[in-house]
């Protein structure tokens, strides 16, 4: 496209004040990583609420079972409900700030391109808010049931112990998460040519050795789902991994729930005082997060 015939899409465009096709015509930006939102569903329940709707998680008591004697009036247990705990909301913001009249020349993008980048980051926050909380409930000081410090690769032992652990606290573990890395392991002692010691075992399981060299991966160990997350970094010139290495969890159904309150709020204006003006645009949302069964979280640390 010649120098003039683009001076004359772009003023057409800034004529029309059709933004986005202006930007679409200027610039093109590598676009960083960002977690996915299915992560969160993961590691808690999610739910999404409204306005209005009740932030408080009951427990409905009084229904017994008595045995029967012929020619009698048995007991009647009252019900009664109990508030157990309830949601303290928080607000996650997102809020950018650019000259106005480069945004007209399409010197950062669409503006479809800008906020979509913004929630991506409002998904990459409550993962990360909701990752750390539950990798940091426990410690070595606090319970070493629920905790184990391997200082080295994860081992046949810690993480069966750990699954265990898991099993008499929950309906069953939810899965075995964690990087991929620092998951890679299980593929030796999980596919039973080793146990992680120096015995090797030629005994096991056909079908997860089949597995491990048909994909390179295990998908289940001791009865335990295993998902790994590939590593994500955010932006190619910090390149900063988004996502702990050091750590494991192994987490059980029915710990804790996430949740959103209402939709994403969103308000955009231009503040004219200044030359040029500067152009801004926020989003808002509440959250809350129940963690109401600690002890069907296991985290596996000192992992390298």
């Amino acid at each position: 496209m010649e120098k003039n015939e683009l001076k004359e899409l772009v003023a057409s465009a800034f004529a029309s004040g059709d933004r986005e096709a202006m930007a679409q015509l200027i610039i093109e930006y590598v676009d960083p990583t960002h977690i996915t939102g299915e992560m969160m569903g993961l590691l808690l329940d999610t739910r999404a609420l409204n306005p209005g709707d009740a932030l408080v998680k009951k427990v409905r008591k009084g229904l017994s079972v008595h045995t029967l004697v012929p020619g009698s009036v048995h007991m009647a247990h009252e019900i009664t409900v109990q508030e157990r705990v309830n949601y303290v909301l928080d607000g996650a913001d997102v809020k950018v700030t650019y000259s106005e009249w480069d945004l007209e020349n399409g010197n950062i993008g669409t503006l479809q391109e800008i906020e979509s980048e913004m929630l991506a980051k409002l998904k990459d926050y409550f993962y990360n808010k909701v990752f750390t909380a539950l990798s940091t409930i426990w410690t070595a000081g606090r319970t070493p049931s629920n905790f184990t410090n391997v200082g080295g690769s994860i081992t046949a032992t810690a993480l069966e112990n750990a699954i265990d652990r898991i099993n008499q606290t929950t309906p069953g573990v939810k899965a075995v998460i964690g990087v991929r890395s620092a998951l890679t392991p299980i593929t030796k002692f999980g596919a039973f040519w080793s146990d992680g010691r120096t015995t090797a075992r030629i005994e096991g399981v056909p079908s997860q050795l089949e597995e491990v060299m048909r994909t390179g991966w295990l998908g289940t160990y001791y009865g335990a789902p295993i998902i790994a997350l590939d590593q994500l970094y955010d932006y190619p010139d910090t390149n900063t991994a988004l996502l702990p290495t050091d750590k494991v969890l192994v987490i059980g159904n029915k710990v804790g729930e996430f949740i959103t309150y209402g939709g994403v709020m969103r308000k955009q204006w231009v503040d004219m005082n200044p030359t040029p003006p500067d152009w801004f645009v926020e989003i808002y949302q509440q959250f809350g997060m129940i963690i109401d069964n600690a002890e069907g979280i296991y985290v596996i640390g000192g992992l390298s």
